[in-house]
């Protein structure tokens, strides 16, 4: 059966809101001694994706700064946006296009600081599935999983590359059963990730990667934003939970064996092989697209991100890129880590 996919996920405001139930936690506005409370959304879970942010809270970053971190794990780009923009948390990191997407709709957000220079998401599918183009997609079943980048990029990804929703059969289901669903035949490919494309290899199976930023999608991903009331309110607080994020990440560049252990603490029960093999392919993207400095999209890559997604109707017109991002409060250049 297809189905279309859609651009915002409102139902995500309810499920952050069980999320966070008796998780809020007070205002930085009031801080509990000398620290400055930030109730921080991630994307995902305590993984490598999330690992500048473990090495940052696991060593003690947040609080030699002066903030008191209460990160929450997520399960997607679309509910993290959507619990920071009903202020139900001070901030949070997700893929830009859904931030993009909410400023659209008139959520006073803003971006801050840039982890991920493009996307890291990728189709996969079995070497023996003959699957050998993306136009070999066509009349293909795909299993997608919905409120999170994956699902917002998948038609930009078909735009691109001459194909569109109704040339594939989308088959949506939760994204931990979408490598079993391959594996066992029941879908011919999936859009998946680092993640995927590492659990896959770890079961032994043979699989070609699509990644989306060497197929002509390649906006500005994974960012760290706000609101402009929190912003406004609280601007050295955000700036030094932005630079002590920016320390984490930049320590997991210089030794990723520091996030693994860090990661380790916070979620017990992940494996420090997939964590390791994960970063392998995820830390390059903190300087892809030929970003100057870990943290920092340049304004070119914004104003091409939004012709790309102005072109591709994910915006239905070009955002106010000086109200939507803001580079304030990222650390001066001198002690930002340069990409060269």
């Amino acid at each position: 059966m297809r189905r279309s996919i859609p651009k915002i996920f409102a139902a995500a405001v309810a499920a952050g809101a069980m999320m966070l139930t008796g998780c809020s936690g007070p205002s930085a506005s009031s801080s509990a001694g000398n620290e400055s409370p930030v109730r921080f959304q991630m994307n995902f879970s305590w993984s490598a994706s999330t690992a500048g942010f473990a090495v940052a809270q696991g060593e003690g970053f947040y609080k030699e700064a002066g903030i008191d971190a209460k990160i929450e794990q997520g399960t997607g780009s679309g509910t993290a946006v959507q619990l920071v923009a009903s202020g139900q948390a001070d901030m949070g990191v997700a893929d830009a296009v859904a931030v993009s997407q909410q400023i659209e709709q008139g959520a006073p957000l803003v971006m801050v600081a840039t982890d991920n220079q493009v996307t890291n998401i990728a189709i996969q599918a079995l070497e023996s599935s003959g699957i050998n183009s993306v136009q070999d997609l066509k009349g293909k079943t795909i299993a997608l999983s919905q409120g999170g980048a994956h699902a917002f990029l998948f038609p930009l990804f078909l735009q691109l590359n001459g194909l569109s929703e109704n040339d594939v059969t989308i088959s949506t289901m939760p994204f931990a059963s979408m490598s079993a669903a391959l594996l066992q035949g029941n879908v011919d490919a999936m859009v998946g990730g680092h993640d995927t494309a590492v659990s896959l290899e770890m079961e032994n199976a043979k699989i070609r990667n699509f990644w989306f930023k060497d197929y002509g999608v390649s906006p500005v991903a994974h960012s760290i934003f706000t609101t402009q009331s929190f912003a406004e309110k609280n601007p050295e607080v955000v700036k030094k939970f932005v630079a002590a994020s920016l320390k984490g990440w930049t320590g997991t560049m210089d030794d990723a064996e520091r996030a693994v252990t860090a990661v380790k603490q916070l979620q017990p029960d992940s494996r420090d092989d997939v964590v390791r093999a994960e970063l392998k392919l995820l830390l390059p993207l903190m300087c892809a697209a030929d970003a100057k400095f870990v943290g920092r999209a340049e304004p070119e890559r914004w104003e091409y991100s939004n012709e790309v997604l102005t072109r591709a109707k994910l915006l239905p017109a070009p955002l106010d890129i000086s109200k939507a991002v803001s580079y304030d409060f990222l650390p001066p250049e001198s002690e930002l880590r340069s990409c060269k």
